[in-house]
């Protein structure tokens, strides 16, 4: 259910970065019903979970030495990366596809999503892991 509850979260925040003049757009969905557009949403929301909860530790661990001369800013390079693999992978799709755009834009991007995404788990009571 918490998986649901953090997918729905990233579609929310993958939607406010698309709002916003970033160069970062979402097609799929146009024609058919009203829930076709939240649903493209909703799947760029999972794979974008997804690979937040199985590469990006991995990548953590293997950039550690960068990431402690850096003083931790190389995790936005990290969240960069994983949204131009989330565009990636999701251009692979016939039904939703993420498009990004340059380095910077979706640098940014990637901390406006991530901004979201935490103040939404912080507000949504049970999206955030109980210890």
């Amino acid at each position: 259910m918490r998986f649901v509850l953090k997918s729905a979260i990233a579609a929310v925040a993958v939607w406010v970065a698309t709002e916003l003049p970033l160069d970062i757009a979402v097609s799929g969905g146009e024609n058919g019903a009203w829930w076709n557009r939240p649903l493209v949403f909703l799947s760029i929301g999972v794979v974008l979970v997804l690979l937040n909860a199985l590469l990006k530790p991995l990548i953590k661990v293997l950039t550690l030495p960068v990431q402690i001369l850096t003083l931790g800013l190389f995790s936005f390079v990290i969240a960069w990366f994983i949204l131009w693999l989330t565009s990636w992978i999701t251009d692979k799709l016939d039904f939703a596809t993420l498009t990004v755009g340059g380095f910077w834009k979706t640098l940014f991007a990637a901390v406006v999503i991530a901004l979201v995404s935490a103040l939404l788990e912080a507000i949504i009571p049970g999206a955030k892991k109980k210890d």
